[in-house]
């Protein structure tokens, strides 16, 4: 996608960066709510096996998720936690909010539009499926993202904290797993948050 502001110069359209913004911060918070959902389907049915079908059905619950992620988000304020970040909205052609079926048509075609970011077009298969735009608009209320981002992935390593400590019967290989997957976030997510509270103690030095 290259936006040029040439093809639809009514439109005060979201740049690359931005876009690219959007992507990655969306991404990463629907695919931890995705996988979070079927890491508890697993845990509520052990019993699962792990057969072709089943890992179908997990793919598919993933994609759900993400899909109405992205549909709840923008039926509700137009804009998902990436848009918050970069001030951007996505509207139809008039500057108006979208109506449900273009929000439907759009978030479908989502999820087949990944060959947009090499396009000429100044608007992504799923913009223009639905005949929605993505504009950037400065006066739009900013919300870091990164920080729900952190929040979010700090509550649901507490709850899997809880959830092995709480659970009564032996550990099975898969909680075994589990132990090892948590003490390695556990690790990470203090580096981060060393990292960030150096950060902020740097940015005071300087003031």
């Amino acid at each position: 996608m290259k936006i040029t502001h040439q093809k639809y110069p009514n439109h005060n359209l979201a740049n690359e960066t931005e876009r690219g913004e959007n992507l990655g911060i969306d991404f990463i918070l629907s695919s931890i709510l995705g996988m979070l959902v079927i890491v508890i389907i697993y845990l509520i049915s052990p019993s699962i096996s792990l057969e072709f079908s089943n890992y179908f059905k997990a793919f598919t619950i993933y994609l759900g998720v993400r899909f109405l992620y992205y549909f709840c988000f923008e039926a509700i304020y137009s804009r998902t936690p990436g848009k918050f970040q970069t001030q951007s909205i996505v509207v139809n052609k008039d500057g108006n909010k979208p109506t449900i079926f273009q929000l439907l048509i759009r978030n479908l075609i989502r999820f087949i539009s990944v060959l947009s970011g090499i396009s000429d077009d100044e608007r992504a298969i799923h913009d223009a499926a639905s005949n929605t735009f993505v504009v950037q608009d400065s006066n739009l209320k900013r919300v870091e993202s990164r920080q729900y981002m952190i929040l979010l992935f700090n509550v649901i390593l507490g709850a899997f904290w809880i959830y092995y400590f709480t659970k009564k019967t032996g550990k099975s290989s898969s909680e075994r797993a589990l132990l090892i997957t948590l003490i390695l976030a556990t690790v990470y997510a203090v580096v981060v948050g060393y990292r960030r509270i150096g950060k902020k103690k740097n940015l005071k030095k300087y003031r």
